[in-house]
């Protein structure tokens, strides 16, 4: 492997709600994360796009995908990426207001690897993306300056 090469993980966030993009990416700004993040607001153009022609690098490492949303629900949409050879490996994260059982079982069933509520904050963000296989980070140092 040339380590020259890699690049971080392009992480996908499938989210309608404007303020819940706005907490996942403060929550990637407090985790110090500058992986290039690809929102989509709507199921069927998430899968519309990952589903179409992309070259492996165009793909992102991790989605996080709401499970209420116009269209395509994330159910239908995490049903259809596990069902689909080339993307069904990535691993998919469900984010949802929702406690319930339910929900929570149905999401392992269709193949999710986590179920995590809205209220991403920055350590969930990071204890879920270390526990992930094969995701990079882009993160930067607060280095102090020693003159002062």
């Amino acid at each position: 492997m040339d380590i020259g090469k890699l690049t971080p993980t392009r992480i996908m966030l499938v989210e309608d709600s404007e303020g819940d993009v706005f907490i996942f990416r403060r929550a990637m700004r407090e985790a110090r994360l500058l992986n290039e993040v690809v929102v989509f607001d709507d199921g069927k153009d998430a899968l519309d796009w990952i589903t179409g022609d992309r070259t492996d690098e165009e793909l992102p490492g991790i989605i996080f995908l709401d499970i209420n949303m116009p269209r395509l629900s994330g159910f239908e949409v995490l049903k259809k990426l596990k069902q689909a050879d080339r993307v069904r490996g990535i691993p998919v994260v469900m984010l949802t207001i929702s406690q319930e059982e339910e929900d929570i079982v149905r999401s392992y069933d269709y193949g999710a690897v986590s179920f995590i509520s809205k209220s991403v904050r920055a350590e969930n963000l990071l204890d879920i993306l270390t526990a992930a296989p094969g995701i990079r980070f882009m993160a930067y140092k607060v280095v102090e300056d020693p003159s002062n």
